[in-house]
């Protein structure tokens, strides 16, 4: 069965190998999954409390037979999408820091410019460039 999609985003070492997926059961919050191995992906908040929860990812689709919020540890909540987006875009800034030879400061000035961007709904962007 398949139960939704993920999207990747960078490791804390700056890999492609962390996917996050939207919680369905509680709007607003995400889970994130660390690749094990090849298709394989392992919850990080239950890694940190001790439990395997796997899932299987194949075309940024999850598949399997249990849904992907089932079986946690009985501690691990998902996280805060904010959260985990501020995360993403303090990655990002990183990882063109240390590959395209950017400045630091130069990383931030570029992001807090994309950053209104990236986050406000295509309504008020199509408002802004009518202005």
């Amino acid at each position: 069965m398949e139960y939704g999609c993920v999207y990747t985003m960078k490791s804390k070492r700056l890999h492609e190998t962390v996917v996050v997926y939207e919680s369905e059961r509680k709007p607003g919050c995400v889970y994130k999954f660390y690749l094990e191995k090849e298709s394989t992906y392992r919850c990080c908040r239950c890694k940190e409390l001790g439990k395997y929860r796997r899932i299987t990812v194949k075309n940024d689709r999850v598949v399997g037979r249990k849904h992907p919020e089932d079986d946690h540890h009985p501690d691990c909540t998902p996280l805060p999408k904010d959260t985990v987006l501020a995360l993403e875009v303090d990655r990002d800034m990183r990882h063109d820091v240390r590959e395209n030879g950017k400045r630091p400061r130069d990383a931030y000035s570029e992001m807090l410019t994309n950053v209104a961007k990236r986050f406000r709904s295509s309504e008020q962007q199509v408002l802004n460039v009518t202005l």
